[in-house]
Formats: C-alpha cells, structure tokens, sequence
C-alpha cells in the first residue's frame, strides 16, 4: 500500500509520518510546499520544515511528481486538492488526510483514507514532545516563544535537541506561551533525566492542580510524587498536610476481615510510599501524629472534600474511570492531586477499561492538568530486565 499525504499532514503533523513507511511525494504537493517556503510566516517555517523532513527521510518516499488533472465535472481542476484526489484514484494510492471535506470527497470516489485526527484521538497522550532543531530553526523557536509552532497542548512539554539528539533546552506551553521549567532544590531531589525534569516541573506547579504522573516499572513516579509531597508541606509549607491513596484491592471494595482496624488492615499497602520519606514508617508516624499525613483508600472517600492537602494517588492504573472520577472529585480549596501509576502493569480486570488511561487522554489539553509518562527505568538492570518481560 502507498500512501500519499496531503499538504496539511506535512505541514501540522509530519510526526504521524514516522510510523510509515512506503509515502508518496505528489508534485502537487511539492508546488505548494516551495510556494510556501518562501514566506517568512509560521507557513513558511512549517514548510522549510516538510522539506527538511523529505530529504532527511528520502528512503520512506516514492516521488511522484507528474501533473494529474481533475477529469471529474462536479470537481474544481484548479483546486489543488482536488488534483491530489485524481492521482490517489488513478494510481492507486490511500491518501493521508485530517482535512475533512478531502476526506469525504476521498470516501465518495471509492479512495482509501488514513484519518489522522483519529490516530491521533486514539494515540496515548505522553505530555512531552520532542524535536529535533537546526541552529536556525532554534533561533526562530526563540523569536517566537508566544506561538505554538509545534501543536502542543496546554502544560505540555517540548523537549528541544540538537541534530545530535542531545537535549538543548525544555519549555511548558502554557497556553500563551513557553515557560521554562521550575525545579526544587538539588540538595532535596535532583532529576536522573528530561521526562524526570518534566514531572518536577508538573509537581512544583500549584497552577495545575490535577496532575499525571505515570510510566514504566522503576521510572521514579512514585519517588518523584512522594519526594515532592513532603517538599511542599514540610519545605514550602503549600499545603497543610499529605493524603497518601492506594487502592488495596482493585475497585474500592472494602478490606476484607482481617484483624485489626482500617490502620491495621492497610498499613502494608502504603509501604510503596512510605520507603520514601527520609525515616520511613519512623517518619510517617510522627508526620500523622503532627496532622500532617493521612493514610487512605477509596472505599472511605466517596463525598469527602479535601482542603489545603497534597493528595498522591498511588497505583492509579488498578482503578476503574468511575474511581478516578469520584477521587478527581474530592480536592477542594488549596488541593491538588496526583495520580500515578503504570497502565501496563494494571491488573486483568483493569487492562480494557483502564481509568488512569483513559483521564490522562480525556484531560491532555485541560489548563488545569498536566501529564508526564515517563519510559525509563532507572533503577536497576534486574529490574528492567522484568520490566521488559511481556506476559
């Protein structure tokens, strides 16, 4: 199959390209691309852009570069588009389209369509983009930090590498702008990575107060979120106290009949959390003796409202969409919440109706939320080593 993508996909989404191979360069295309070129507008960039991109990628594209004519009476032969239409009939190709009148155009005359609006809708939001920047595409990012030359959503980032792939600098689109990165002090926690520096970034914002941090097994979303929670109530003093939530047994069932009371029956569920404050159990004890940290799980938290409280989600990916609602719900004045988990180590009952998943898609251009997916590991070669393990 040969894909031929219509201008707008080189323009606005040349990123969908990378998944393909066998792309055809229409010379219809091509005459709209160097027309653009040599405008000094956003156009322009994007398209100086494409035409790096082809020639970098060369070995992915057929060049077509014959002139196909419009021989349908009820089409525009003028219309560019109309012209990429005729070639994908005559010589067989699936056009790659997010226009939307193209695309039904394409359906009626029988032609093949790759809708990117839905590949993109269906795609796992990750919260970061990266790019790749000559010298003078970096000095035209920096003449225009107020515009959004990269399609980003509100608090997403964009990780900014040279030719070498080595990271120059990391901004957040805040929606009007690019914002450099806040971090904590290094004596208190230092990053290991760039998606580390992006999720400190994601927890020092009280701006965003819905916040996702998920990622593979050992990537430190756990360590991050708890190191950043004590940070900000005994550090900064931005919330009164710490709510720790894990989900001990998949869906907000009750505990079961073990001894003891709610203390005594949980109390394990939380050792994910608690090995990373400073003294342990030793600390958390002393934490909740000064109201200062709260143990709880969901079964208990359906109509209570949360003030001035850093409330941490642990193993979100083990929760219903339902449960992450009605936890989504319970933060009040002066709150925010993290979830963080891995969607690809949620059990059976979670694995196709996953409500980490599905909120971080549902909440990807929120002004209120924020997101970072973190995918390496960076504890241990025996950890990775399982984390790798497909079962």
């Amino acid at each position: 199959m040969k894909i031929a993508p219509d201008t707008n996909i080189f323009l606005h989404h040349l990123h969908i390209l990378d998944q393909y191979d066998s792309l055809v360069y229409l010379s219809h295309v091509n005459r709209e691309l160097e027309k653009l070129k040599r405008k000094t507008d956003e156009l322009g960039y994007f398209a100086r852009q494409a035409t790096r991109y082809v020639e970098e990628n060369i070995h992915k594209f057929t060049f077509d570069l014959a002139d196909y004519y419009v021989d349908f009476d009820d089409l525009d032969t003028s219309y560019e588009d109309n012209r990429i239409l005729s070639a994908c009939i005559k010589q067989g190709y699936t056009l790659m389209t997010n226009d939307l009148t193209l695309k039904h155009k394409a359906k009626l005359y029988g032609i093949k369509v790759i809708d990117v609006q839905q590949e993109v809708n269906e795609a796992n939001y990750k919260g970061y983009k990266f790019v790749e920047l000559t010298n003078e595409q970096l000095a035209y990012f920096y003449q225009n930090m107020d515009k959004n030359l990269y399609d980003l959503c509100v608090n997403q980032y964009l990780i900014i590498r040279d030719e070498n792939k080595n990271t120059i600098d990391k901004y957040r689109w805040d929606g009007t702008k690019h914002v450099g990165l806040i971090s904590p002090p290094k004596r208190y926690i230092k990053p290991k990575n760039d998606l580390q520096e992006c999720a400190l970034d994601l927890l020092m914002s009280k701006d965003i107060p819905i916040k996702f941090i998920a990622g593979t097994a050992g990537s430190g979303k756990t360590y991050l979120a708890t190191r950043m929670a004590l940070y900000h109530v005994k550090e900064k003093g931005s919330y009164a106290k710490i709510m720790i939530v894990r989900n001990p047994l998949g869906s907000g069932e009750e505990i079961g009949y073990l001894k003891g009371d709610k203390h005594d029956k949980t109390e394990g569920f939380f050792n994910s959390i608690i090995q990373h404050l400073d003294q342990g159990e030793i600390e958390a004890q002393a934490m909740e003796q000064r109201g200062e940290l709260v143990r709880e799980i969901p079964f208990y938290m359906k109509g209570l409202s949360i003030a001035d409280t850093f409330i941490l989600v642990d193993e979100a990916e083990d929760m219903s969409p339902k449960l992450i609602k009605m936890l989504g719900a319970r933060p009040s004045e002066n709150s925010s919440i993290v979830f963080a988990g891995d969607w690809n180590q949620a059990e059976d009952k979670y694995a196709h109706n996953n409500g980490l998943k599905m909120a971080i898609n549902y909440f990807k251009n929120h002004p209120l939320a924020g997101t970072v997916v973190m995918d390496l590991d960076v504890r241990s070669d025996v950890s990775k080593a399982f984390a790798e393990w497909e079962v």
